[in-house]
């Protein structure tokens, strides 16, 4: 069974932190089209979370799934650092580091541990924090042999156990929105592959989906999407697969 968790921070309690247009379009987008076109039992959404809001849509996560699922997580809203420790910002938020009121991303770790899935992956369109958690591209399947290829990489990679992270940037600054849209071109780039994957009835890997999110930013000298597999994760070769009905 597929799950995912979407987060969207854009309103936050403290006047201090600039308001973002993007993350909750982003997750409404996003949600639209799993629940569209691809098969996920539950898909549980948090817009401008609190602490305690995000901790327990985590929570709930990790009672719902099996070491059998397949759980998709995706964060849009700030984040920060501070002596090399990485946070997302929840709506309850201070502007002031210190009052513990901050998500450190080290405690999400925990959280991650704690879910048990087959294969787990974890998209990020924040600032600062992308990679601070400890193939063949499906445009050109023009002959026969690509496509039989292709499907061959794609049953190992589903019966392998996979622990990823794709964000949005690596420790710097990311953009809000694409001009004339409501939305990050983080998450257009994601909807964008998604809708092109059903409209093809093609397998998704996010081995692809990190390509194609990445050419969406070429020219963009100031941020790069960032493709990793932290190493106390146990990532064991797999990859998450979206699957169009």
């Amino acid at each position: 069974k597929y799950y995912a968790l979407l987060i969207g921070n854009s309103t936050y309690d403290d006047k201090g932190w600039d308001r973002l247009v993007s993350p909750e379009n982003d997750i409404n987008a996003i949600e639209k089209v799993l629940n569209k076109s691809y098969k996920f039992e539950e898909i549980i959404t948090v817009k401008s979370g609190t602490k305690k809001e995000i901790f327990g849509a985590f929570k709930k996560l990790s009672k719902l799934t099996t070491t059998n699922d397949y759980v998709l997580i995706y964060y849009s809203g700030h984040g920060e650092t501070r002596a090399e420790q990485a946070y997302w910002i929840p709506a309850d938020g201070s502007k002031e580091w210190g009052n513990g009121d901050w998500i450190n991303i080290n405690e999400l770790n925990i959280f991650l541990t704690e879910i048990k899935a087959h294969h787990l992956a974890v998209m990020v369109d924040s600032c600062y924090v992308g990679g601070k958690f400890k193939g063949t591209n499906i445009l050109d399947l023009k002959k026969d042999e690509d496509v039989n290829l292709w499907n061959d990489n794609l049953n190992d990679e589903l019966n392998l156990r996979s622990r990823s992270v794709l964000s949005s940037g690596s420790t710097g600054r990311v953009s809000d929105t694409v001009a004339g849209t409501n939305h990050s071109r983080f998450a257009l780039a994601f909807v964008n592959i998604l809708n092109f994957a059903e409209k093809e009835s093609v397998p998704l890997n996010m081995v692809n989906i990190a390509i194609n999110v990445r050419n969406a930013f070429a020219g963009n000298f100031n941020q790069k999407p960032f493709y990793y597999h932290p190493d106390t994760w146990e990532h064991g070769g797999g990859d998450f697969i979206f699957i169009p009905k």
